[in-house]
């Protein structure tokens, strides 16, 4: 099953690298995300293999470089203790980073911590916001939250 997936993904990989050099009008902000399509591929390809300090380097890199999926995954990872030390204040950090960019799974992310205590003391009020923000992105999960709690979601 390992293998297949890895064949997978190395076609899916293929395939980006394919379309992104085909198209001769391509800009340059079209190349740097096809690039950065590849450099996700390529980093959770790595960590499917169960290869987890090699994909934090590379999920680190791309978050550094502002890739909000590389700042979703190394908060995960984070999160999870996953190539580096478990850290939820770390893991925070990024989705907040993440969610800072318009991103509705990291203002989940976000409002969850606040709401539960995960690497921040528990704070209502803040994970209401988020929660809220999170809803307005179209997070289903937040959506939810706020509909069973009776929560205006504006």
């Amino acid at each position: 099953m390992k293998g297949n997936r890895l064949v997978f993904l190395r076609g899916c990989v293929g395939l980006v690298v394919v379309l992104s050099l085909s198209t001769p009008a391509m800009g340059d902000d079209q190349r740097r995300i096809a690039k950065e399509m590849v450099q996700v591929l390529e980093a959770y390809a790595v960590y499917k293999m169960g290869r987890y300090d090699q994909a934090y380097e590379r999920y680190l890199a791309l978050a550094e470089n502002g890739n909000i999926q590389g700042m979703l995954n190394l908060a995960g990872m984070y999160g999870d203790g996953k190539g580096t030390p478990k850290d939820q204040g770390k893991a925070l950090e990024w989705y907040r980073k993440a969610a800072d960019q318009g991103n509705g799974t990291a203002m989940y992310e976000v409002a969850r911590a606040f709401d539960q205590g995960i690497g921040v003391e528990s704070n209502p009020a803040k994970a209401e916001a988020w929660y809220r923000r999170a809803a307005l992105q179209g997070d289903e999960q937040a959506q939810e939250i706020l509909e069973q709690r009776n929560i205006d979601q504006r």
